[in-house]
């Protein structure tokens, strides 16, 4: 009897499986592999970011991306609060945020019989970029209002987020900041970033948005792209401590740009939208460290917003003269060549531009008490 057996399996049948195998195996291997790097980076990135926000560029490197905003306002009025109950801790100075995201006390909703409150709103330098909370210019002034409102409870609430314009401070105060039912308001502008039309919703890539706010690694490769660009081509490859020196580069030197007219405006329906409400109202312009120091940058912007101020009737102060005699007193009992408001940190602000550190804060919270009540 014959037998028909089933052909054996050839080098040929067998060779497409294992090439399949070869492959897949191939691509599990270099998929694990960059799982592995990814997470070494994530890791890196996570222990230099844990050193660094305690060390002295915690607030530049780290705080400007870790603090969590939430959208609100109409889609055509739009600005930016904190997420509300969060805490931070950069270079050992807490920062909390309320349950209304603003980076002050809990705020009685509506306000007590008894208590005088003052609200001021503006952007970091209201917030308190490196400062203490009680450090600010608003809680300065708290401390000095206090048994100065004959029968009340002083009460200063800090509405200013880092990165607001005076669009979204505006958007901000005709939609939530009357709520608060305050008896006077502070309105503080930064001619470094305030006399500019910029969009309050961000335009950048989301994506790089998105692994800057979320990841570890991202931030921590880019930071050392730049440190190691910085080596290679200057200073300037990285603008949070060398940002740049042209006046141009923060405000208009022409007092026509019509860039001005943008910007009071918002100033000017604030200043009417409060007078409606009989609400006392004062604006305080802060200057740059490059208008106070050596680089000596022109005072366009204060001059274009006092001369609207006094054609409007609208409060305002002028840091510049006040901090510039500051330097000056501080520069003369420097050692010789050694500029007080020179550098990083300074007599008077907290980085090398615009924040204003606690003795620049004091001196805002003492001009604005020689106006109080600012009728």
């Amino acid at each position: 009897m014959s037998t028909i057996s089933s052909p054996s399996p050839t080098t040929e049948t067998r060779q497409p499986a294992k090439s399949r195998q070869g492959i897949l195996g191939g691509v599990l291997i270099s998929f694990i592999t960059l799982v592995v790097l990814l997470g070494g980076v994530e890791l890196a990135g996570y222990i230099w970011e844990r050193k660094t926000a305690q060390g002295e560029l915690g607030w530049t490197l780290v705080a400007s991306r870790r603090l969590e905003l939430e959208l609100h306002g109409e889609p055509e009025r739009p600005y930016y609060l904190f997420r509300p109950h969060q805490g931070y801790l950069w270079e050992n100075i807490p920062v909390h945020i309320n349950s209304r995201g603003l980076r002050t006390e809990e705020v009685a909703w509506p306000k007590p019989a008894g208590v005088y409150r003052l609200l001021t709103v503006g952007d970091s330098v209201t917030f308190g970029w490196r400062v203490q909370q009680e450090e600010t210019y608003g809680k300065q002034l708290e401390q000095l209002l206090t048994g100065r409102v004959e029968g009340q409870q002083v009460e200063v609430v800090n509405a200013g987020v880092p990165g607001w314009t005076l669009e979204a401070t505006r958007n901000f105060l005709l939609d939530q900041g009357f709520d608060y039912q305050p008896d006077a308001i502070v309105l503080s502008v930064t001619v470094v970033n305030d006399i500019t039309i910029a969009p309050v919703i961000s335009e950048e890539n989301a994506l790089f948005n998105w692994l800057r706010d979320n990841t570890y690694g991202w931030p921590f490769l880019t930071t050392q792209l730049r440190f190691l660009l910085a080596r290679r081509v200057g200073p300037e490859a990285i603008p949070e401590l060398n940002p740049p020196q042209e006046a141009r580069r923060y405000y208009p030197l022409r007092e026509e740009n019509p860039v001005y007219d943008q910007v009071w405006s918002y100033v000017a329906e604030m200043a009417a939208a409060s007078e409606a409400r009989n609400i006392p109202f004062l604006v305080v312009v802060f200057p740059t460290a490059f208008q106070v120091n050596s680089a000596a940058h022109p005072d366009v912007p204060q001059r274009v917003f006092s001369q609207r101020a006094a054609a409007e009737g609208v409060t305002m102060v002028d840091m510049l003269p006040v901090f510039q005699q500051a330097c000056a007193e501080a520069d003369a009992g420097a050692e010789a060549g050694a500029g007080a408001c020179e550098g990083y940190e300074n007599a008077l602000f907290a980085d090398v531009w615009m924040h204003p550190n606690a003795a620049g804060h004091r001196l805002a919270a003492e001009q604005i008490m020689a106006l109080w009540p600012f009728h």
